[in-house]
């Protein structure tokens, strides 16, 4: 008898592609499509299915993904943190939906389109970074527990996006292969993050002015309202002495923005909470890095990592980081393998 897994299928390249390397491999495939945010109808998920000669479901998933994604998504920022929402989905939604589709089904395995691959060591399993580099979303799935990386499958871990595109056309659908790909947050749906936020759930939240400050707490100027600043913005601040400034930090309770020269929002020393860890024993490893953004400045060198409560690491940075925010997501590697992570904490060391 064939073994079963449950695909994740969006309707675009990447899952499709999923799904037929699968099926190639001998696997019964299932397709399941989460319907996460108002999901408009994918027709053509229903032909890619027959084509393939598998199963499609369709499951709603909107009311967790409303609560666990976007509800947590309008908080932090009206709290002046900075979320990520593709790591929120991931690790509370996305892959624990097709784990639950999985177990009411009796099915043992389940994948995704992840440009990861998930790997066994020393009796664990790992979330390791995938073979595309520009692609890897390893940075995203800090959070996913063992129990689940153990019955997971992420086949395009092993390609690149342009042998993906590649094998789509080569198996006649050049179309799917060259569509536009969906980018940014897909619930904002195009619009900016402010406006959604303002209008969300039929509340209108009007921006609220208040001081902006230097780091001796002296009133420098007034900010038009907090969601219009991030952390290490320079537009919008003063200058001073021909020296721009620069959001160093969102003090939402006093509606204050706090602002400093460029150098002076680099730390050496961070603290995040919320942690995931697939073996606590990894935190004694002398080559941790440190990722605080998927793509982009991230901090060179290693990272001397230390329990500090229950859920909670303290990070001290061979070299510091630049323009940390509240909320963001804080990923822990060993080469190419990602030991967990968590989210950076409001309190600056």
């Amino acid at each position: 008898m064939r073994q079963s897994v449950v695909v994740g299928l969006s309707g675009g390249v990447d899952s499709f592609v999923t799904a037929l390397l699968l099926k190639q491999q001998g696997y019964e495939v299932i397709g399941v499509h989460l319907q996460l945010w108002d999901d408009k109808e994918k027709p053509q998920l229903d032909s890619l299915c027959r084509d393939l000669g598998i199963e499609l479901l369709r499951y709603d998933g909107q009311e967790l993904f409303r609560r666990q994604v976007v509800d947590v998504f309008v908080q932090e920022y009206s709290e002046g943190r900075t979320p990520n929402p593709c790591a929120l989905c991931n690790n509370t939604v996305k892959w624990s939906l097709l784990l639950q589709v999985a177990d009411e089904m009796r099915v043992e395995k389940v994948a995704t389109g992840h440009y990861v691959k998930i790997l066994p060591l020393a009796g664990h399993w790992y979330v390791c970074k995938g073979e595309d580099a520009v692609k890897d979303q390893s940075y995203f799935l800090w959070g996913v527990k063992e129990k689940l990386l153990m019955r997971a499958l992420t086949p395009l871990g092993d390609f690149t996006k342009v042998q993906v595109k590649k094998m789509a056309q080569d198996y006649g659908y050049a179309d799917l292969a060259y569509q536009k790909e969906s980018m940014g947050i897909c619930f904002l749906e195009g619009r900016d993050y402010r406006d959604f936020i303002f209008h969300y759930s039929g509340r209108i939240c009007k921006p609220v002015p208040g001081d902006i400050r230097d780091t001796d707490g002296h009133v420098i100027g007034q900010h038009t309202g907090l969601l219009n600043y991030t952390v290490g913005q320079k537009r919008g601040m003063p200058v001073i002495g021909n020296e721009p400034l620069y959001v160093k930090e969102i003090c939402a309770g006093q509606n204050l923005i706090v602002a400093d020269r460029k150098n002076g929002l680099f730390q050496h020393v961070l603290e995040i909470e919320q942690v995931n860890l697939i073996d606590r024993t990894d935190l004694e490893l002398e080559n941790i890095e440190v990722k605080v953004r998927g793509l982009g400045l991230n901090p060179a060198g290693n990272a001397n990592v230390r329990e500090i409560g229950e859920s909670r690491l303290r990070i001290y940075l061979e070299n510091p980081a630049w323009a940390l925010a509240p909320g963001q997501p804080v990923a822990l590697y060993c080469g190419n393998r990602l030991l967990g992570g968590g989210i950076l904490s409001s309190g600056r060391i």
